[in-house]
């Protein structure tokens, strides 16, 4: 247990008693399914500009299907909100320690992560075996020609990008691991993760020993990082903000309340729609941001009952409950299947075609469920195994 101050040198409010948001969960859940869609769309589809005679529809599935990036802004205001919440909680509690912090942070993390990692290794040897190591395959030089990557999955297929991914050094000191694009991602969470902490405890402490350690350790991972994870860690710190807000005494009625969140929901959606046009994409993240945190902030604080057995909230529960291992593994099935039916040319999206992506899409998302059945579905049990084996220890130790 860290040493801390019995006041706080700066007064963070009590963090609001909440439950697990239904609204959050979909948002969630959604987030993550766009993600994949918008990789299927990319990886079997023609790009847009190719298209011959696009139609309202097709305009309208290829915005749709162009907003993973934004999505992922998302998550990290997500994660900004739930993340910070359990620290600023054990704080001001003076529960806080590191081993259980990082013990519930890692478990979540590599439950999915390692075997996310491995079935890549598996589907990228077996699309490298089958397809060659020539440059013109699509493990070669097809992959990096896409819109999806600037890089070659073979040339990325090393054993140090997957240890690097395993430590979280993705985009900083290695590069990402064959055809999981995705998980560049993580890299940014896990820093942040230990950085948050770091910045409260720096000003919490009471030991000038100890605020010097969180001084240096904040610096270091802040050099480390470089420039873009530093950018957006103030959207992921735009999560945070909402733990230490304040609720209006004049958002107390709840039409008001459904009103305001109706309305947030609404500019979010404009400002997804509006993003890509904007002249900076640092500019477009940042103010869908600022639109999810305060969504978010009008979703949890609504005074508004939600029910505990609904179609509403099943549904939720259950798309939230894969989201983690959707988003991991979604990306290499895909990229097999382009390189076993599709190869040079991807589909025109007619109704023919768009059958087919919906037989694949359906196909991979259940693939995704089962995983998820074995691994992330058992994040809790996997967690409370770790803790026990690490009391063990420290009763045989005294």
């Amino acid at each position: 247990m860290e040493k801390t101050h019995t006041q706080p040198i700066y007064n963070i409010p009590s963090i609001r008693s909440y439950r697990w948001s239904t609204h959050l969960d979909l948002l969630r859940g959604l987030a993550s399914l766009l993600v994949f869609i918008g990789h299927l769309k990319f990886l079997l589809f023609l790009e847009y500009s190719e298209v011959s005679n696009p139609n309202f529809f097709i305009k309208r599935f290829n915005s749709l299907t162009g907003l993973g990036h934004q999505c992922v802004i998302i998550f990290f205001v997500l994660s900004g909100f739930f993340i910070s919440a359990s620290v600023l909680r054990t704080i001001q509690q003076k529960r806080w320690s590191w081993i259980n912090y990082l013990v519930a942070r890692l478990t979540r993390l590599y439950i999915v992560l390692i075997p996310a990692l491995l079935l890549s290794s598996f589907w990228d040897f077996l699309g490298i075996k089958i397809f060659g190591t020539a440059q013109d395959s699509f493990y070669g030089e097809k992959f990096y020609n896409s819109y999806l990557a600037t890089y070659k999955i073979l040339e990325n297929f090393t054993p140090q990008n997957f240890l690097g991914t395993v430590a979280f050094l993705q985009t900083i000191y290695v590069d990402l691991f064959g055809s999981n694009k995705v998980a560049w991602s993580l890299a940014y969470e896990f820093w942040y993760y230990i950085l948050f902490p770091s910045i409260i405890l720096l000003f919490w402490v009471n030991s000038l020993k100890l605020r010097l350690f969180y001084g240096v350790l904040t610096s270091v991972i802040l050099l480390m990082v470089g420039s873009e994870i530093r950018i957006y860690f103030l959207v992921w710190l735009m999560g945070a903000l909402i733990n230490i807000s304040h609720t209006s005494k004049y958002l107390n009625n709840k039409n008001i309340f459904n009103s305001l969140s109706f309305l947030s929901i609404l500019i979010l959606c404009i400002t997804l729609t509006i993003a890509r046009f904007l002249p900076s994409e640092e500019i477009a993240d940042f103010l869908i941001g600022i639109s999810t945190a305060v969504m978010i902030y009008l979703l949890v604080n609504n005074p508004s009952k939600i029910r505990q057995e609904g179609a509403y909230e099943k549904f939720s529960k259950g798309l939230a409950g894969c989201s983690y291992t959707l988003y991991l593994v979604h990306m290499p099935i895909p990229c097999f299947i382009r390189a076993c039916i599709i190869d040079d040319r991807p589909w025109q999206p007619d109704i023919f075609h768009l059958f087919l992506g919906l037989i694949v899409a359906v196909f991979v998302f259940l693939y995704a469920v089962v995983i998820a059945h074995f691994t992330e579905a058992k994040t809790d049990r996997f967690r409370n195994l770790i803790m026990s084996w690490i009391k063990n220890r420290r009763l045989n130790k005294a």
